[in-house]
């Protein structure tokens, strides 16, 4: 039984839900977090803007690629040896997977309603905010998260829950930070794949619990291969 309570896919109540974020502190960032937010800071500013946030959901679809590319290896690796692989160790790497591709999709639909809606405000793409940091940022994250869980899972498992909470609470007070957005209508195209919301508000509330959910199913998943509480 999961320990923690999940809402995707669920009707929740995403006012109640976005000031539980509030009230929760979050947890600890390790210093490779702490100098990416710097390095976000540093380029995008402080304030919680659609670039920035457009530069985070980017990030975060890189752990599940390297949990899904890094399972396949690992189960070529397991097909193609001399004796018959293990079958609890084929079955993780296939929950691995399965949990990569189900993650990094949601993350890709955030991308995608980001961008559209960046298009619809106007706002130009630039060099360095759009082309150069973006990339920089991405090849770095997703290999350190490859040998991550190449050596040690847990390590990549621990690292992702910390960047999904800082993604919710990101998230979370951009709201905040916008009290204008909940009166502020939107659309989308891709709300054809994605839950639809009718302000920029409760679209960043969704997206936040998004996160939560993530973050939730990576501490669930470090607890259940090493057999160890998780820190927070």
């Amino acid at each position: 039984m999961a320990q923690f309570e999940y809402t995707m896919g669920k009707d929740v109540d995403l006012r109640a839900e976005w000031e539980k974020t509030l009230d929760d502190p979050g947890l600890r960032s390790n210093g490779i977090l702490r100098t990416m937010y710097a390095a976000m800071d540093l380029i995008y500013g402080k304030n919680r803007e659609l670039e920035k946030f457009m530069v985070i959901e980017l990030l975060a679809r890189y752990p599940y690629w390297a949990w899904e590319t890094g399972s396949y290896l690992r189960l070529s690796r397991q097909y193609t040896k001399t004796r018959f692989p293990d079958k609890v160790d084929s079955d993780l790497a296939w929950h691995h997977i399965e949990m990569g591709r189900r993650s990094q999709d949601n993350e890709q639909w955030h991308l995608f309603i980001l961008d559209e809606l960046m298009r619809q405000r106007g706002i130009k793409r630039k060099f360095i905010k759009h082309f150069l940091l973006p990339r920089l940022l991405a090849w770095s994250y997703y290999y350190l998260t490859r040998l991550m869980y190449r050596i040690k899972p847990e390590l990549s498992f621990d690292m992702n829950a910390r960047f999904e909470s800082h993604a919710e609470h990101e998230y979370a007070k951009a709201v905040v930070d916008h009290p204008q957005w909940e009166e502020e209508k939107i659309d989308s195209s891709y709300f054809e794949f994605y839950p639809r919301m009718d302000t920029m508000a409760d679209l960043f509330r969704r997206i936040s619990l998004d996160e939560r959910d993530h973050k939730h199913e990576s501490w669930e998943e470090y607890e259940r291969i090493t057999g160890r509480a998780f820190t927070p």
